[in-house]
């Protein structure tokens, strides 16, 4: 009688083991690539919002009059960082939690606005005191004529903040001149 070895059976195993890791990388890189894309559409979702909250503060800084006036939690006329410094990433130093908050799609979006100048209110010398853009016009082309300037266009900074699902976080922040 032939006796048996059990050669084949373990090559038999040998090669099942085989195939079932191959079958649980192939899931989790499964796992790994849904994971990436519902982050891909976290982002966008984000910077989406974030576009939308810039917008609105751009629409409440036209309409905004009373330029040397805080209104709390939304307006600031001199900057954050004259009484608490920008934190290391550049951010203001802003107490998000008294912040309003608009609820878009899955986001919870808030916004600020600063108006980029330094000093004590009311702001009377915004070329010395506030970070501004000026546009020479165009002159003569006589060498040692005048040079027209116009009127200084002081720059406001939107600081966006949007709270996403999985307690994700994410900043925009944008320059407007007015």
């Amino acid at each position: 009688m032939n006796r048996q070895q059990g050669s084949s059976l373990l090559l038999v195993l040998i090669v099942l083991g085989i195939m079932v890791g191959g079958a649980l990388a192939a899931v989790r890189s499964t796992n790994t690539a849904s994971l990436i894309a519902s982050n891909a559409a976290f982002r966008a979702a984000a910077r989406e919002a974030a576009d939308g909250a810039e917008n609105a503060a751009f629409a409440y800084l036209i309409a905004d009059t009373a330029l040397d006036t805080a209104v709390p939690n939304v307006y600031y006329p001199l900057r954050v960082a004259n009484t608490t410094p920008d934190d290391s990433t550049g951010l203001p130093a802003i107490d998000w939690s008294t912040v309003a908050s608009t609820q878009v799609g899955n986001n919870a979006v808030q916004w600020v606005i600063e108006r980029m100048c330094t000093g004590a209110l009311p702001v009377t010398d915004t070329t010395d005191n506030c970070l501004v853009d000026i546009q020479i016009a165009a002159g003569s082309n006589k060498i040692g004529s005048a040079a027209f300037a116009a009127s200084a266009n002081v720059f406001y900074r939107v600081t966006v903040r949007v709270r996403g699902p999985k307690d994700t976080e994410s900043f925009a922040q944008t320059l407007i001149s007015r």
